[in-house]
Formats: C-alpha cells, structure tokens, sequence
C-alpha cells in the first residue's frame, strides 16, 4: 500500500498540481457561481490539510506552513485549514492569494510529506495520537476555525495513522480534484 501512496501523491505533486498551476490567474481566482470554491481555495486548502495532518499526525514534526513565512508570503491572514470557511473569506482568498507564493508552498509541503512517507515506520501505521497531543495541535495550533475544533478533535481523534497517510494523500486531495474538475467545467476549461 505504501509504495502505491508514495507514487500517487508523487502523481499529484509533480504533474496534477503544476499542471493547475499553469492554467491562467484569472481561471485559478474564478468562483464560476455563488457558494462555489476557486480552484487557488482548492490547491490551498488541500495542501493546509496535509501539511498539517502528515506533520503533525504522522510524522509528528512542525508544520511547513510554521516553519516558513507562508502565511505572510502567500497574503493571507490566517493558518488554519480552511474548512467552514466563510464564504465572504473565500472570496478574499481567491481573489488576493499570492500564486507564486502558493506554488512555493506546494513544493515545500509535497517535500516534506514525500520525507515522511520515505521514513514512515509500518510498525506505526496503526498508532493513534492521545487526546492530549490533538487537541495541542488543533486547538493550541488553531489549525481549524474555533467553531468546529471540537468536531475536529472528535473526527481526527479516531484516525490512526495508517488513516491519516490515506485520507490526507489520497481521498481529500482526489475529492478536492473532482471540485476543481467541475469549477472548471463551469467555466468551460478543459482540464
């Protein structure tokens, strides 16, 4: 299984990801309706989401987003994940995140995780974090907006890391895909 996650989140990272990244500003920013996501939420989104569950969850190392100056470089004026985001914060993300920045962070966050993944100890995989240490990352690193931290306490809470290695390579980030093919399907783009 582990060899099969290593080469799709490859895939994603290095085709799947720089391919959005080179369709044009205007596309990335578009939110081609009311309520709908841009494809710049999308890749930002899905890579807070594995930044902080691969860091934290799995390899239990700070985030990339921590590490650096993201957050400032990409203009945005928060760290969290961007789940139940309002809708209001979205537009102002699509429309003032700073591309280039995010293409950086991609590349810093698909790094990290490919480090993670190449070292991940098997033995590990069916590991759970105590209630101490999520609630330490999630509320104390206000990785989500506080108005679903106990949710996400409670959801993460029951993931082991076999679980988090799956869902935060493979199933958020195809889902997230799938969004992305239908915003652009929206505004007749052909992905």
């Amino acid at each position: 299984m582990i060899e099969f996650v290593k080469v799709r989140h490859q895939m994603l990272h290095g085709e799947t990801l720089p391919k959005l990244f080179g369709l044009p500003e205007s596309t990335l920013r578009s939110r081609p309706a009311t309520g709908v996501n841009s494809i710049a939420w999308n890749i930002w989104h899905l890579l807070r989401i594995e930044d902080i569950t691969l860091s934290r969850f799995v390899a239990n190392v700070p985030q990339v987003h921590t590490t650096g100056s993201w957050q400032s470089n990409m203009g945005i004026a928060y760290g969290h994940m961007g789940t139940a985001m309002p809708y209001g914060d979205v537009e102002i993300l699509s429309d003032t995140i700073d591309l280039a920045a995010l293409r950086g962070y991609q590349q810093a966050v698909a790094a990290q995780s490919a480090q993670t993944l190449a070292g991940l100890d098997l033995g590990r995989l069916h590991h759970q974090w105590d209630a101490a240490h999520m609630r330490a990352v999630i509320a104390g690193e206000a990785v989500c907006i506080p108005a679903i931290t106990e949710g996400v306490i409670s959801y993460w809470g029951a993931l082991n890391v076999g679980r988090f290695v799956l869902d935060y390579t493979q199933v958020h980030p195809q889902s997230h895909m799938g969004e992305v093919g239908v915003i652009a399907g929206l505004m007749g783009v052909s992905l």
